[in-house]
């Protein structure tokens, strides 16, 4: 089976679909207003319309729009839970959609000041909170509020290993490592200007930064 990937094309209103064994172009499809992050579901790939307050549901095999559904104001990060999408609403809280169907199953964390991105360890929702300088673990089953940890200056990316989460500090120029069991802080690295998006490739941490990626 061949691999994947998309990128968003912001303000281009459009994502990029890319071979990930080369790099080759495969298509660019066309999303809402300025999409911002991306999810795959396994068959889907899910987009946040910063602009719009909406996501779009692209089939990932050929790029066809399955559908566009509601959130809240300025969503900006989005995951997968197995089950469903959750998506950051830069407004202030976090939506929980169906994936199969986009079925809207409610709103959480209206605590959550200047939500950013959103990752999932197995069992919570963990969300970067980038005015309050920490990020906040949300129950995956109910959406509940379990508890929020500190973090560096501006929290923006976020990304799990299998064991802890990944956090990058824009304002502090680092990447924080939390433990997932209880969000104790296990260590605090630093990167080059402005880190942001954090992805974990099953072995490393990558972290973009301005212009350049980090890798730990």
């Amino acid at each position: 089976m061949t691999n994947r990937g998309t990128a968003g094309t912001n303000p281009g209103n459009t994502v990029t679909k890319l071979r990930a064994s080369d790099g080759a172009n495969l298509g660019t499809f066309t999303t809402g207003v300025q999409p911002t992050a991306i999810a795959f579901d396994g068959t889907n790939v899910w987009v946040t319309n910063l602009a719009d307050g909406n996501v779009t549901k692209l089939r990932a095999s050929d790029g066809s729009n399955l559908g566009t559904y509601s959130v809240g104001a300025h969503p900006i990060g989005i995951a997968f839970d197995g089950a469903n999408v959750w998506v950051a609403n830069n407004g202030g809280n976090v939506s929980e959609l169906r994936a199969s169907d986009g079925t809207y199953l409610g709103t959480f964390g209206s605590g959550i000041i200047g939500p950013h991105a959103v990752a999932f360890d197995g069992a919570n929702i963990w969300v970067t909170g980038e005015i309050t300088f920490d990020v906040t673990r949300l129950r995956a089953s109910d959406g509940s509020v379990l508890n929020s940890f500190s973090t560096g200056r501006f929290p923006e990316g976020i990304a799990f290993d299998g064991a802890n989460l990944w956090v990058s500090n824009v304002m502090d120029k680092t990447v924080t490592k939390l433990r997932a069991s209880d969000g104790t802080i296990l260590e605090t690295f630093s990167t080059a200007n402005g880190p942001q998006g954090v992805a974990f490739d099953g072995a490393s941490i990558w972290v973009a930064n301005g212009g350049v990626v980090s890798r730990f």
